[in-house]
């Protein structure tokens, strides 16, 4: 329903574009190109990237016929959609997606599977691209160009690895929090000062590797 009302919205505004003398008619077809109704392009960009996941799963030997037969395979799916069409943010939606095409491949319990797909929902991308750094810090930085520390906290080489967080450490620090607060990594402060051998060492606890491993392709 709320979607057939903004649908009526957006058509009330362009009938609203089209009254305007003289220049109305081209404005008119200006907005119908430029501004589409962003709930269906948002929808079918959606299906369009389940069903490019669906085909990967067929590419691996999966039955698709039967996977729609499972009651999981249909949950998952449908709440990963649903959870899609209310972000923008291309690495939700990637995780998102990833969730549906790894659900037939990991035996994670399917309660396990919903709440991953809950915390992508109430998550943004920074909280991802974090919890990804703290499974693997290494990973951000060119081998030629590794930092080199003698003792540093977390959060230095998280400033590092993204020169933009520098003046956001309340933001980046209530982020880790969150992730702390979810089970998801070891250390819930990012600044506690540690030896440089250990400051390259992963701090995601056992389900935020199963985590990342669920909504990682």
């Amino acid at each position: 329903m709320n979607e057939k009302i903004k649908e009526a919205g957006y058509a009330i505004a362009k009938g609203g574009v089209g009254s305007i003398p003289i220049a109305g008619g081209v404005l008119s077809e200006l907005f119908g190109v430029a501004f589409s109704d962003p709930a269906t392009k948002r929808r079918e960009q959606v299906l369009l990237d389940i069903d490019d996941r669906l085909k990967k799963l067929e590419q691996d030997g999966y039955n698709i016929e039967k996977l729609a037969e499972s009651d999981e395979f249909l949950s998952i799916s449908m709440q990963a959609y649903n959870i899609a069409l209310r972000t923008h943010q291309a690495e939700k939606r990637a995780a998102l997606m990833n969730a549906i095409l790894n659900t037939p491949k990991l035996s994670i319990d399917e309660n396990e599977k919903l709440m991953f797909l809950n915390y992508v929902d109430q998550f943004n991308e920074w909280h991802l691209r974090i919890l990804s750094f703290m499974h693997n810090p290494s990973n951000f930085f060119d081998e030629n160009n590794k930092p080199s520390y003698y003792m540093a906290g977390k959060a230095t080489v998280l400033e590092d690895a993204f020169p933009e967080l520098k003046p956001r450490k309340n933001f980046y620090s209530q982020i880790a929090k969150d992730l702390y607060s979810r089970g998801l990594i070891t250390i819930e402060s990012l600044n506690t000062t540690m030896s440089e051998q250990s400051l390259w060492q992963p701090y995601t606890t056992e389900t935020g590797k199963k985590f990342l491993e669920y909504i990682t392709e």
